[in-house]
């Protein structure tokens, strides 16, 4: 009977362990994401909406608001999250 219980225990244990893990799933590419710089690429001025500050990477556009009379930050640093 000892044989049979241990058994199922792992057995248990097994089937068990990927169900707790996926709570964490979704933090798992956060540990994995890459930082890159990017530097701006244009600047349009919107009067006194502000101005949208637009970076591009890689064919991906990144943008930025700022307040009218304010300047775009020369770079900027976001996270690739590469799978």
């Amino acid at each position: 009977m000892a044989d049979r219980r241990d058994s199922f225990s792992v057995l248990r244990a097994a089937l068990l362990s990927p169900l707790l893990a996926l709570p964490l799933a979704g933090y798992i590419p956060a540990l994995y994401a890459e930082k890159i710089t990017i530097a701006l690429s244009q600047e349009q001025d919107g009067g006194p909406a502000g101005r949208a500050c637009i970076y591009v990477h890689q064919g991906k556009a990144e943008y930025r608001l700022v307040k009218a009379g304010e300047t775009c930050a020369a770079e900027i640093v976001v996270e690739s999250h590469q799978s």
